[in-house]
């Protein structure tokens, strides 16, 4: 809800002018996908420690993730398409390659600009899933330093003057990787694996890799964040697992693929028609949500529990037949 805010109040005067933002701004909220990051170095790891096999985690990831992904694109597009502004209309070629969730490492345009985290998150995953074939994931203490010592260097090439914009560099997302460790260090600590004192302190070298690896406000994230976490997983965050903050949690997915495009396209159109920015951007938000939910009951966890069912079915041993008497 935080990336939503900054979306309507913050985002949405930067791509149509000044005129387009409520008098209230939430530009904080640009830095929930740091803790999106958190969350999911917490949850890809738990993952992979409770995981049978590689096939498992991809046929997973894939039911949880592409399915929600492609109804939200075609969903967006109508309204981009039909009530949108100019500026958000890319081509149709590129709307194709957006089906492949690496959109950005192609060469194309997303058409939610959200989009990129979702490369990100998957190129995390490959990387997590190519440690778990290799029966690294023991050692992750010892990978997560080397993706800090890894941030460091680039930090010195691109001081060099060396460019660092290759597909090699996002394919290795390692401007990100500080946040996905203290994620996995937060759930080592939450499910006491390893030594505290190590993982503590791999969590502080993540923070002090953020603070010279990126501008002074990352760093106040990474703390922020960090703190976020250590008080969950002390339990001092129950209060979450109230029914409203749990349902919009059960629809955070679908709601964050579906809320900027279609969001900038309901607000640019009610401008257009009159209506002031901030009940724009309220309607906009309440648009947002009934999709997400809608999306959510109708096509996300219904693929889900289809995909899931069908591929186990399919792994399962056939049944014994009886030999005739």
């Amino acid at each position: 809800m935080s990336v939503v805010g900054y979306h309507y109040t913050t985002r949405v005067g930067e791509v149509f002018g000044a005129n387009s933002a409520p008098p209230v701004s939430l530009a904080f909220g640009n830095y929930g996908v740091q803790l999106f990051f958190l969350i999911s170095g917490f949850v890809i790891f738990m993952t992979l420690e409770r995981c049978p096999s590689a096939g498992d985690f991809v046929k997973s990831r894939f039911a949880r993730l592409f399915p929600a992904y492609w109804a939200s694109i075609l969903v967006s597009a109508v309204f981009v398409y039909s009530i949108g502004a100019d500026v958000q209309k890319v081509p149709l070629r590129d709307v194709i390659v957006d089906l492949t969730m690496i959109q950005e490492f192609l060469g194309a345009r997303h058409l939610d600009g959200v989009y990129w985290t979702l490369q990100v998150e998957l190129f995390f995953y490959v990387q997590m899933l190519f440690w778990y074939m290799t029966g690294h994931l023991r050692s992750i203490g010892w990978i997560i330093l080397g993706w800090l010592l890894l941030g460091v260097l680039v930090v010195l090439i691109e001081q060099g003057g060396a460019d660092t914009s290759s597909r090699l560099f996002q394919l290795a997302i390692v401007a990100h990787l500080p946040f996905f460790g203290i994620g996995i260090l937060m759930y080592r600590i939450h499910a006491r694996v390893g030594d505290l004192r190590w993982n503590a302190w791999l969590i502080a070298l993540c923070v002090l890799q953020v603070a010279f690896t990126h501008s002074d406000v990352y760093i106040a994230v990474a703390v922020v964040c960090s703190a976020i976490f250590a008080l969950s997983i002390g339990g001092r965050l129950r209060w979450l697992t109230a029914k409203p903050f749990v349902f919009v949690g059960g629809i955070s997915y679908s709601l964050y693929l579906l809320h900027q495009a279609i969001g900038f396209s309901v607000i640019h159109w009610l401008e257009e028609h009159g209506m002031r920015p901030t009940i724009a951007a309220l309607f906009a938000a309440g648009t947002s949500i009934l999709l997400a939910t809608a999306m959510t009951y109708g096509v996300e966890r219904p693929s889900l529990r289809w995909l899931r069912a069908r591929w186990v079915r399919k792994d399962s041993p056939p049944a014994a037949v009886a030999a005739p008497d």
